[in-house]
């Protein structure tokens, strides 16, 4: 893949302007056009590939360059005339998760703790590659040759006293085990002085060169300086002082800056400390931003690059308060990753004025070579709020496209052909990524350290969201090239209809709704923002129609990142799996809150907010062999909703056929649960119940313990319902619970029943005035008790 790129935004208002950044690593020059995106799915049995062209100014050939991406995360400090030490302590609480470079694993080498070192000059604290604290004092060093555990705290601390030439080294772990051996402290008496270069001060990483022409260096942070030895693991409580300090004062300032209200108005924990404290950070205060506050005399606090985790459990937490908002001193940690990214941080290669009078759809920028080179940048044209030009809105779930942005599960779980029941098949992309790292991974992934990744960003190349490509677990589209399913068989029948995304519904809440008579949403909107849900559900309730076109959506907690408001909407969005739900990973105990918004993560679920609630169905179970199909039920012939299957026999298979595994009902189904929210008058129409093989499985929210039973040849619930209900004020929603579901309506150039029944929805959907009320006796009281499954009846 040597083109790559990305937009700076997501959705782009007609009459604004969009950026796009493109790596050409090897071409002189590329193509670049806007086309009108209709059909993403190779599949021979479908309508094919199709893209429209779109009349630009931008459309031509530009020379190609070489972007890189400068991945991993770090914090600096600008040089500064106190960071020029002479004689110095350094000291620090760590957690390191990878100390040691395995030759056939972790291949990372040293890893930095604080640093203001570079090419054998200056100073600094590090892990070396046989996992051993080590202190480099210019061209010298000094080690303990004591290992340091992964996964456990430990106090480090090192001296150097330029007149004697004296440096003592410290490690202590903060748990001994019986028969762990006394780590004694380590001294020896070096020959050299420190020789400062004028390079940042840099926390869990240090400066490899200082070279403005490097492409690395180019989006870097600050520009011109590639930083190398980056840290995986969690560091607390940094200090520095400027000079040796003796055992007992390095105690002494484990207390750090205390800037008292009394008649002392010195910051250091004494009077001497004070004198010779250079900075005193404290990394509990200020989760939600990108700085690493300093509460010393100089407020040094650190500018930290590539967003990583926060809001963690320090040394020093107790285990009683969970919320780090009530309990900030106990979380000063920051997990550092070698493989963070926030912003790729490439030059803008061209820039597009979007004409005010173009219509709202899906885009993007197609790229092209000579050589056969081909990359696509999507983004959504958005109506401005009160510049609607349909009654119909596609929710575009782009919160879904970055929680799975450039997923690495295909490549790096070793249970991927038992979960796909088959062998997976790898796209280039998916190949690209297993070796481009510094792209990011999904927050269905984890970093290199094993530790789960909470944090997506749309500022860097998200090649999964593409045209053309399929996903390893469904052997076909998924997500974004899915979504154009629905799109193409909305084009085919000739409908109006606008795009947004669920980022504008988050900032602009039932403003972007409420002027449209349906709302239709994705094949899989997954992950949403509370803004989101509230807006929907009050969208909902004040008369408006929802078509629920996929399944397992409103699952997991999501938030944006609000230290990246000043570069747009919606830039870095961040999830923490939790103790329940499908997760690849889970968040360690303490570490469930968001550092972006301090709120709980997980699973709407378990917030209380069930899924059943927002559109009548929630998430029951998963497979990804294949698909099967859905059949009618008695409720379909209530006058009710019997109007939705004009045209259709009774008898009639419902997508007995499709794009996704070969059926409608297929990969993720959801299920009516009114012990779970769905509404007491809620009809079930159709349902896929008895029609799955073993390898869809009951989610594991629904059952207490592992037993047999639970998959699609067995188990009541694995299944998938379709359904209707009304909603106050004239509102309704139809859900149709499966997300093969989209790949179906292109079936036979959209002449199929899927596309009947979605058409004869859609069409009553979106006229003026309200629908129908349900009436008194629709509702049906059901207990679990009295309760009986649609799978059963």
């Amino acid at each position: 893949m040597r083109l790559t790129g990305y937009a700076d935004k997501f959705g782009v208002h007609p009459g604004d302007k969009i950026k796009f950044y493109v790596n050409c690593d090897g071409p002189a020059e590329y193509t670049a056009e806007i086309v009108h995106m209709i059909h993403g799915d190779t599949n021979p049995r479908g309508p094919g590939y199709i893209e429209k062209p779109v009349s630009a100014a931008v459309n031509k050939t530009y020379k190609g360059k070489k972007q890189v991406v400068h991945g991993g995360s770090y914090g600096f400090v600008a040089d500064a005339p106190q960071l020029r030490v002479e004689s110095f302590t350094l000291q620090a609480w760590i957690w390191p998760t990878i100390p040691r470079t395995h030759p056939r694993y972790w291949k990372h080498g040293p890893q930095a703790i604080v640093t203001k070192w570079s090419g054998g000059k200056g100073y600094g604290l590090f892990i070396n590659a046989d996992g051993c604290l080590e202190l480099r004092v210019d061209g010298e060093t000094i080690t303990t040759g004591a290992p340091i555990r992964d996964h456990a705290w430990h106090f480090v601390a090192a001296t150097f006293d330029a007149a004697t030439g004296e440096a003592v080294l410290y490690h202590e772990p903060q748990i001994v085990y019986a028969l762990d051996p006394v780590i004694e402290p380590v001294r020896k008496t070096l020959s050299t002085r420190i020789t400062h270069e004028t390079i940042p001060l840099t926390l869990a990483a240090s400066v490899e060169k200082v070279d403005a022409s490097d492409p690395l260096a180019k989006s870097s942070m600050p520009a011109g300086v590639v930083y190398t030895h980056k840290y995986n693991g969690k560091i607390d409580s940094p200090r520095l002082c400027n000079r040796a300090l003796s055992r007992a004062e390095i105690e002494t300032m484990k207390m750090g800056a205390s800037p008292a209200m009394s008649e002392r108005r010195h910051v250091g924990p004494t009077d001497t400390l004070a004198k010779c404290m250079v900075a005193s950070w404290d990394f509990g205060d200020g989760i939600n931003t990108l700085i690493g506050k300093d509460k010393g005399p100089y407020r040094f606090s650190f500018r930290l690059v590539n967003c990583p985790v926060r809001g963690l459990t320090g040394y020093n937490w107790q285990g009683t308060t969970f919320d780090w908002k009530h309990a900030q001193s106990e979380y000063g940690a920051i997990h550092f990753h070698d493989d963070d990214v926030d912003d790729a941080r490439w030059d803008a290669d061209f820039e597009w004025e979007v004409p005010t009078d173009i219509k709202s759809r899906f885009y993007a920028a197609k790229l092209t070579t000579s050589e056969g080179d081909e990359e696509y940048i999507p983004f959504w044209i958005v109506p401005r709020v009160g510049e609607e030009q349909s009654k119909i809105a596609v929710m575009v779930p782009t919160i879904s496209y970055m929680a799975y942005a450039n997923e690495h599960v295909a490549c790096n779980a070793g249970a991927a052909e038992l979960f796909v029941y088959r062998v997976p098949i790898m796209q280039h992309q998916n190949m690209f990524l297993a070796e481009h790292r510094e792209y990011g991974g999904s927050i269905y992934d984890t970093h290199t350290d094993g530790s789960g990744i909470s944090l997506s960003s749309r500022l860097r190349p998200i090649l999964s969201i593409r045209p053309k490509y399929d996903h390893f677990l469904a052997q076909a589209p998924w997500q974004y090239p899915a979504d154009l399913h629905l799109i193409y068989w909305l084009e085919e029948m000739g409908y109006e209809y606008d795009v947004i995304t669920d980022e504008d519904v988050t900032y602009d809440g039932l403003a972007r709704l409420e002027n449209y008579n349906v709302i239709i949403t994705g094949s899989h909107p997954e992950h949403n923002s509370g803004p989101q849900l509230d807006a929907l559900h009050n969208y909902t309730q004040r008369g408006g129609r929802l078509m629920y076109m996929g399944a397992d959506g409103w699952y997991w907690v999501h938030s944006y990142h609000p230290a990246y408001d000043e570069l747009g909407r919606g830039i870095v969005t961040e999830m923490r799996r939790c103790e329940s739900g499908i997760r690849t990973w889970r968040a360690d105990p303490g570490e469930y809150y968001h550092q972006s918004t301090g709120e709980l993560g997980g699973m709407w679920r378990y917030r209380g907010r069930y899924l059943h609630t927002v559109a009548g169905v929630g998430m029951s179970s998963e497979g990804f062999d294949i698909s099967s199909y859905f059949t009618r039920l008695s409720e379909s012939n209530d006058p009710r909703v019997s109007w939705a299957f004009d045209g259709i026999d009774y008898d009639e298979k419902l997508g007995n056929f499709g794009l996704v595994g070969g059926g409608a009902a297929g990969l993720e189904l959801d299920i009516v649960d009114t012990m779970l929210g769905s509404p007491p008058h809620i009809l079930t129409v159709a349902t896929s119940a008895g029609r799955h093989t073993e390898a869809y499985l009951l989610v594991m929210e629904d059952f207490g313990f592992n037993q047999q039973g639970l998959d699609g040849t067995t188990h009541p619930r694995v299944r998938g319902d379709i359904t209707f209900c009304e909603t106050p004020n004239g509102g309704g929603c139809f859900s149709f619970s499966s997300i093969a579901f989209c790949g179906s309506l292109p079936w036979n150039n959209g002449k199929n029943n899927i596309s009947t029944l979605v058409g004869n929805v859609l069409n009553r959907f979106m006229q003026d005035g309200p629908l129908p009320a349900a009436p008194g006796d629709a509702v049906k009281y059901r207990g679990r008790a009295d309760y009986e499954s649609p799978a059963v009846s």
